[in-house]
């Protein structure tokens, strides 16, 4: 066989250290990026970094105007030895997933791949955007002798999908609980009530929403007991298999934004309190730059330039977050004029579009990121909601909806509660069109129980 040398030219899937960083800010909160800053500042003498928070400027996570919580505002001590143990942040989904990425026997672009993946999922661990956009987004990057985007986006999602916790990286319920079941090990995967419970949640899981057990027994031609024995094994899954995250370690958070009122107009401010106060150590830049080229400088040049790349990745980090801040308050003035019943749909393409970005990374600025307002204290998740329309062609946001809802429900008699069915009337005689079962999920989305369990 004779030799020869032959060139070939491809693409390949490759995060630079760089983007893998801006990512990462990107996703953190006020409180986890100064806790980020502090470890970088520790491990690299060429970063300063200042953290002088004042904690009156902190608000309590209960004043939160979307969220209920009980938790009270704990504040910190001048005299403790440690200040940041008061927000020491535990590991979260994105840390744990990484670290069993990188054990996994994948190449480097496929180890990319499904980082990047990771990297998308929601609190919850879903992947809500679609395989289609991702493979858009990162087509220009692949290898096209390894396949199609959707296919080596669906093969990285395979991969993701077989990690810890069980559940991770579906993009739905169904197949988030199918996922769990697939993870169960013999002999409870080889028992019927496995392969039930299986063909319940891939097919039927609406039917154990409506209680409807006569219908399942029909389908399945099983006892009550045997069909009772699914359902457990059903109800022992999570609904959310992030959970054990999603925790909360101070009950305080610091807005990025301000939102004022100027000139009959509300506009957006970073909060400075949210900047981050960081720098290059310019003495010891200076005399890296004098000493180029000599004999056991590499080192530091380097430290150097990942100097520059974190205060570069943190300025264009606050850059975005006013960008998408922005775009957003610009869309719900009349939210901050006249309230919640007001909130206008919006969608997070539509704030993508109008900043130049990709949804993604929209999707990433919107996670714990929060606008201290006159109304209280929103995350910009909250102003985002889906469409209902009206009978005069227009539409209305699902948080106004959600609005009427609550409003109908504490103005009604405790003798005699609105069903659904009567809230739905209600909310067609003010020209909305919705559906009953829509009214069902808005109200058990406000934790408003069932009409015979608000009856007095």
């Amino acid at each position: 066989m004779k030799a020869a040398l032959h060139l070939k030219f491809s693409q390949n899937l490759a995060l630079t250290p760089q983007l893998q960083q801006s990512i990462k800010l990107l996703q953190l909160s006020a409180l986890e990026l100064e806790q980020e800053l502090i470890s970088a500042a520790e491990q690299n003498p060429l970063i300063q970094y200042e953290s002088d928070r004042d904690e009156s400027l902190k608000e309590p996570i209960y004043q939160l105007s979307h969220r209920a919580s009980s938790k009270t505002s704990n504040s910190f001590n001048d005299e403790d030895d440690d200040r940041l143990a008061g927000i020491q942040m535990p590991k979260t989904l994105l840390d744990h997933l990484i670290q069993q990425i990188q054990l996994l026997k994948l190449s480097p672009e496929e180890k990319s791949l499904v980082g990047f993946l990771a990297g998308n999922l929601d609190e919850k661990g879903y992947l809500n955007t679609t395989l289609s956009e991702l493979a858009d987004e990162l087509s220009q990057y692949m290898d096209p002798d390894d396949g199609t985007p959707e296919e080596q986006i669906n093969r990285a999602l395979i991969r993701l999908q077989q990690l810890e916790p069980a559940g991770i990286g579906a993009q739905d319920l169904a197949e988030c609980l199918r996922l769990q079941l697939e993870n169960m090990q013999p002999p409870i995967r080889n028992s019927r009530a496995w392969k039930h419970a299986h063909r319940i949640c891939s097919d039927y899981l609406p039917a154990v929403a409506s209680k409807d057990w006569s219908k399942l027994k029909k389908l399945f031609k099983i006892t009550d007991e045997e069909l009772q024995e699914s359902i457990q094994l059903i109800k022992g899954l999570r609904h959310n298999p992030a959970q054990e995250f999603d925790v909360e370690p101070d009950s305080t958070l610091i807005p990025d934004v301000i939102v004022k009122k100027i000139k009959g107009h509300w506009q957006v401010l970073l909060n400075p309190e949210a900047a981050p106060k960081i720098s290059i150590h310019e003495e010891y830049a200076r005399v890296i730059k004098e000493n180029k080229g000599k004999e056991g400088i590499e080192g530091l040049h380097q430290k150097l330039q990942e100097a520059r790349w974190l205060v570069k990745n943190v300025l264009q980090r606050s850059e975005t977050i006013l960008k998408v801040a922005k775009a957003i308050v610009e869309r719900q003035q009349n939210f901050f004029n006249h309230g919640p019943i007001s909130m206008r749909p919006l969608v997070l393409r539509e704030i993508a579009d109008t900043i130049g970005m990709h949804e993604s990374t929209v999707s990433r600025v919107t996670t714990q990121k929060y606008m201290a307002t006159p109304a209280g204290c929103f995350e910009f998740k909250y102003f985002f909601g889906s469409q209902v329309s009206t009978d005069t062609g227009g539409t209305v946001s699902s948080t106004a909806i959600r609005t009427l809802i609550k409003q109908a429900v504490e103005e009604e008699d405790g003798q005699k509660p609105l069903s659904d069915t009567q809230i739905v009337a209600l909310l067609n005689a003010k020209g909305l069109i919705v559906a009953r079962r829509t009214i069902a999920k808005y109200r058990e989305s406000l934790r408003i129980p069932a009409v015979h369990l608000r009856r007095k």
